[in-house]
């Protein structure tokens, strides 16, 4: 659930192959020190809030809600992975980063669970080691701007499918982003009468 969810880390990468992980708040015995989350969220606002550089992300609907929980309004989203997936193949049922790397990369990554374990012994991230969580945001990055390069020839070439994510899916991540922070009103009395139409 985003609402309750908070930052820990943020992982960014501008190409294949590499990536970097900055540490705000992970909390166990032991842990190094690490840069102040509002300092680093200072940051970056105006590029996060800014059309430029171009945003790249797997189901970057939720970065948005989470970012939102600390007033950041992302902009510049060029591309979500999942989506892309989505509009490749829209009656495949997984469209998962996990799921797309194998299927697509041949890739195995590394799993939520490999970090935080699972069922009762499972942790939350923010007591994920700093090189553990490094290794698993870092290729989380890597492996989606992979993603979207393997995807965006193949939708390219079809101007259908690519009017279909530029057009439709990529604009309406900010106004799904907004009716699920906000939430709609609905007319009770239209939506029965449009349901016994349909």
């Amino acid at each position: 659930n985003y609402m309750d969810a908070h930052i820990v880390g943020i992982a960014i990468t501008d190409q294949p192959g590499s990536a970097a992980y900055i540490p705000v708040a992970h909390r166990y015995l032991g842990a190094p020190d690490q840069l102040d989350r509002d300092a680093v969220l200072n940051v970056l606002k105006p590029m996060l809030e800014d059309d430029k550089p171009h945003k790249i992300g797997q189901h970057i609907k939720y970065d948005m809600n989470v970012l939102g929980n600390y007033g950041i309004t992302l902009k510049g989203i060029a591309f979500d992975t999942m989506l892309e997936s989505y509009v490749l193949d829209s009656t495949a049922n997984r469209h998962d980063m996990d799921t797309l790397a194998e299927k697509y990369l041949d890739y195995r990554t590394i799993h939520y669970e490999d970090v935080t374990g699972k069922g009762k012994d499972q942790i939350p991230f923010e007591c994920v080691e700093i090189e553990q969580a490094t290794a698993y945001a870092g290729e989380d990055a890597d492996v989606t701007l992979r993603l979207h390069e393997t995807f965006l020839p193949r939708i390219a070439s079809e101007p259908k499918l690519f009017a279909v994510l530029t057009e439709l899916e990529i604009p309406l991540i900010p106004v799904l982003s907004a009716m699920e922070r906000r939430g709609v009103f609905v007319d009770a009395q239209k939506l029965h009468a449009q349901s016994k139409e349909l």
